[in-house]
Parts: structure tokens; sequence; C-alpha cells
């Protein structure tokens, strides 16, 4: 009987009276949370739904970051769009991680999100609430795909910095989401999408992404002189490395405003590995490959402020290591998961 609730759903009538109670109770306590669940009123959810109202303290929530690669649907300012090999192999990714919230980059429009999202659905992977920038002049952009509840969007599109005497502001932007965890805080959670290396005319290319640094950690300090005890996240393709001045600024300093750099190490769902504390930072964590130059690099990131560190779980947290990779993108997605207190 046990298999068969986790494929399907039990219609449950209003005249049960206590005994709708009791077969919920039971069945909650099953932890039936990530597979199909019975509910009420003759509706039902799909497979890997999660119940926001039955979160128990202990239960793992996880957030991911990926950089999908150009996900266009059509051509865009020069981009191709996305092939629909590449496509699959992304939601192979999202499919094998199931992450309770995702933040991506290079999105190419809301339509390519939705189409992501019915893919997903299509599997059993349902991602009820989303987000994404508002930044019409780029063909690419950052969004967020969640289980739970999305209770406040703030679109960080037309914030501006300083750059030899010029302004400037970032070609992507900033996307600020608040999500309702049931039974706890709210998780907050940035995603950006920070400068590439690639030169451009106007400005050089390191100076354009530190700025982009700046403003980015103003923004999350503000948030956090709010409310520090929040739990509260940056993640996205910051496009430098773990000792790079952008990450230094992204970070903080010292203190209980200093963010802690997640770094799991590659893994997957079935293949959680710890790393060696003899290996130590030689255990494998790269996100990017660089083709010019033949070159691998860690430039992804999950950020957590300290209320978020004390929850984070990294023997279950992983870089997603899978033989397809270079087919979804140039970026391997990384996740982190907490226990909830």
């Amino acid at each position: 009987m046990t298999g068969l609730l986790k494929r399907y759903v039990v219609l449950l009538s209003w005249s049960a009276g206590a005994k709708v109670k009791k077969t919920l109770d039971s069945l909650s306590s099953m932890r039936f949370l990530r597979g199909c669940f019975p509910v009420a009123l003759g509706l039902f959810l799909p497979c890997n739904t999660l119940l926001p109202s039955l979160l128990q303290a202990g239960e793992l929530v996880s957030l991911a970051s990926f950089n999908v690669e150009n996900y266009l649907l059509n051509s865009d300012q020069g981009r191709s769009p996305k092939s629909y090999v590449a496509r699959r192999a992304v939601k192979k990714s999202l499919l094998c991680m199931r992450a309770d919230v995702v933040a991506l980059q290079e999105i190419g429009s809301e339509k390519a999100l939705l189409e992501l999202k019915v893919d997903l659905g299509a599997e059993s992977l349902s991602y009820p609430h989303h987000a994404i920038t508002k930044t019409p002049d780029s063909p690419i952009h950052v969004a967020l795909l969640s289980r739970f509840p999305i209770t406040h969007v703030a679109h960080h599109v037309t914030n501006v910095f300083v750059l030899y005497g010029r302004v400037f502001r970032p070609s992507r932007g900033f996307l600020e989401v608040d999500i309702e965890i049931p039974a706890q805080k709210k998780l907050k959670v940035f995603v950006a999408h920070l400068k590439s290396k690639r030169p451009v005319g106007h400005a050089d290319q390191w100076d354009i992404r530190t700025r982009e640094a700046l403003l980015l950690r103003s923004l999350v300090n503000a948030r956090m002189n709010l409310d520090p005890n929040q739990m509260l996240a940056v993640v996205g393709d910051f496009n430098d490395g773990p000792a790079s001045r952008t990450l230094k600024f992204l970070r903080g300093g010292k203190g209980e405003m200093r963010f802690k750099d997640a770094r799991p190490i590659e893994g997957s769902p079935k293949s959680l590995q710890k790393a060696d504390s003899k290996a130590g930072k030689r255990s494998t964590a790269w996100t990017h490959f660089f083709q010019d130059e033949d070159m691998f690099s860690r430039v992804d990131f999950i950020l957590l402020n300290r209320a978020l560190s004390l929850l984070y779980r990294e023997e279950k947290s992983y870089v997603l290591d899978m033989p397809y990779w270079g087919q979804a993108s140039d970026h391997r997605p990384v996740l982190a998961v907490f226990e909830m207190p």
C-alpha cells in the first residue's frame, strides 16, 4: 500500500469527519512530503509537491543555483536559441537535483521559464511559484523557481553605480525574493549574474564586475540591518573566483555580517561525497568550463549569512556531477541543503 500511496492520490470525502483527520495525521507521520499525498475536497497534488503546512522541524530544504547558458527559445541580440537536446539536458539536471528552490541565470524570457516549468511538471517536479527580472534591454535574465510561496519580489534593475565619472547599471539586474518556508522564518534570496570577463569597449570588465558586487552587497547590507537574524542567501554566477575582490566584497567583512561560502564538492543525490579533511581545498568543486582557454574554475556560488549557515548541511550538498553536464551548459549547478530548526 505504501508504494501506491507514493504514486497516487486518495480522494477523501467531507463526510468522513473524524476519519479524515485521523487518516491525514497518520499519513503525515509517514513523511510523504516529496511523494504524492492525499488531500481533502477531492483535489489532488502532483507528485513531488511539497505541502507547505506540513513542513516539520528537522525537515531538509534545498537551494540550487544554475547558469543554464543562453536558455533562449528564439535568437536575440546575437544569441542563438538553445537546442532541444541542450534544453532536455537542463531539465534532466533539475530533475536529478529536485531542489526546493532554484535560482537560474541566463534565462531568455518568461516564456522560456514557463516552458521549463511545464516540462518539469510533466516529469512530476512542480514549481508553482516563480519570479524573473524585468530587464527589457537584455536578452538573458535571472530567475527563480520555488515549491514554496513567494511573498515578495524586488527587481533591482534601475540601481546605478559610478565608474570613470560615468553612470552605469548592472545589465542583468538583481532579483530579490522572499520565500515563505512553512512553520519557519522567511528565506530571502538574492540572485545575481555579474559582468562576464569578456572585454567591452566602454569600460574594463573587472571594474564593472567589482562595482556590481559592491552595489549588490549594499542592498544585502540594507536588508541585514533591518533584520540581522533572518535567513538570507546570495547566489548566482559571479564570474570571478573565491579569492577575487568580487567575492571579498560580496562576502563582506568580519563578524556577524560576513557570509559563508557554502562550497559543496562534486557529487549527486545517489553518490554524496564528504570532503577528506586531509585533502581540504583539493576536493573537486569547479562549476564552469571556459572552452577558449580550456580552463575549469569555480564562479558559481551560494553565500550564506550567519543565521542560514548554522542550518547548512555540507554532507548533503553538492556540485552536480553528471556525464551530460556539457550538453546542458558550460556551468554545473550547485545545491545547498539546510536542516530546518
